[in-house]
């Protein structure tokens, strides 16, 4: 029998900041999202340069364009990020770019655990993704269930599960291992699942 390891349920920094966009943002944000349904595609993880498909490892559709929702976002998370580097005892780097995506999960979506810093589909040249945000949005009431975030601590025996909670911003290094929890939505339709705009600090 192997000894417990000392990283056991020491768990990564993260933070919950809810109302981030506040009721008419985050109304604002579901409506560009059902009405870009058409333009999701199946998201991809990094290969070589390229995406490829894995669906055993990862299932959702992914929106990278926000349109004129993007700019006003980026400008938000980027001012979190001095306190959240205090907050998460990280050294200050000026972010030298910002990846940004809206990712749908429907019936049976998930996403195995992972972490951030080496599988994106579009890695910037030149940066390192540093931060994670997770922006949470759905109709309301809630059409789906399942979709928690589950962060692992540095053992990787214990997780701790953070809900997907409408207009709610979850933070963590992008180093942290996590995964998204399988979504059950019945009616299968788009517009009842889980979004999320994944937001990347790199640097």
């Amino acid at each position: 029998m192997s000894e417990p390891s000392f990283l056991g349920g020491r768990f990564p920094p993260h933070r919950i900041f809810t109302g981030w966009l506040g009721k008419v943002g985050s109304e604002r944000l579901l409506a560009y999202t059902l009405a870009a349904e058409a333009r999701f595609t199946p998201t991809r993880l990094a290969h070589e340069g390229t995406g490829r498909l894995e669906t055993l490892t990862r299932k959702s559709s992914v929106l990278k364009d926000l349109g004129a929702l993007a700019e006003p976002m980026r400008r938000k998370a980027v001012a979190l990020q001095a306190e959240l580097e205090t907050d998460f005892d990280i050294g200050h780097t000026p972010p030298n770019s910002t990846q940004m995506e809206v990712v749908a999960h429907g019936d049976g979506a998930f996403y195995r655990p992972h972490t951030d810093t080496f599988t994106g589909d579009q890695y910037t040249p030149g940066g390192r993704r540093r931060l994670t945000m997770v922006y949470y949005f759905h109709r309301e009431p809630r059409c789906f269930t399942g979709g928690r975030l589950r962060l692992f601590d540095l053992g990787g025996g214990q997780a701790i599960d953070v809900e997907p909670v409408h207009d709610s911003l979850l933070v963590f290094p992008s180093t942290a291992r996590h995964e998204v929890e399988r979504v059950s939505c019945p009616g299968g339709a788009f517009a009842d699942g889980r979004f999320a705009v994944n937001i990347w600090l790199c640097g």
